[in-house]
């Protein structure tokens, strides 16, 4: 009986002084905060050129469990040929990806405007980020919403390809 209870007592202990160091040792999320310019190409029914900023808020905890979230605010141009309309765009925008390997999921809002009139909407988003390297597509919802009121025609469903070039990071 003696040796149960002394084994015990041990099990008890080392159980204690492992779930200790455990708490003691726990670290704090790593935090890393980019931002820069990003240049890209937007491909639907028409082709068009994307400049803009990005900035992206990184949480970690392990390796491939991750959270990022970003804000981001570009102009586009585009410039029908067959019709010689070119089109303006502005968008602002926000995006989520949950985990390393994940799928970034955004919204943005946006105008489009041929400098005669405008059009105005949202646009939901999904993508993969890879590096720097953010492949996105989604659909234009813009008001006036059938081709026919609306004075010039822009992207609807598209494809985007962007690059951001990292001016400042900082870790915590």
């Amino acid at each position: 009986m003696m040796n149960i209870s002394k084994l015990l007592f041990c099990l008890f202990v080392v159980q204690s002084s492992i779930f200790a160091q455990g708490i003691l040792d726990r670290k704090e999320p790593k935090k890393v905060v980019k931002s820069g310019p990003y240049i890209g190409i937007q491909s639907g029914r028409f082709y068009a050129g994307e400049v803009g900023i990005e900035k992206q808020w990184k949480r970690s905890d392990k390796f491939l469990e991750s959270t990022t979230n970003a804000l981001h605010m570009g102009v586009n141009y585009s410039y029908d040929f067959y019709h010689f309309n070119p089109i303006l765009g502005y968008d602002l925008g926000f995006w989520h990806k949950e985990n390393t390997m994940g799928l970034t999921y955004g919204m943005n809002v946006c105008m489009r405007t041929n400098f005669d009139q405008y059009r105005v909407g949202i646009c939901p988003t999904i993508g993969i980020k890879i590096l720097q390297f953010h492949i996105q597509t989604g659909y234009h919802l813009l008001y006036p919403f059938n081709r026919i009121n609306a004075s010039f025609d822009a992207n609807t469903i598209f494809l985007s390809a962007r690059f951001l070039i990292v001016n400042e990071r900082d870790r915590k």
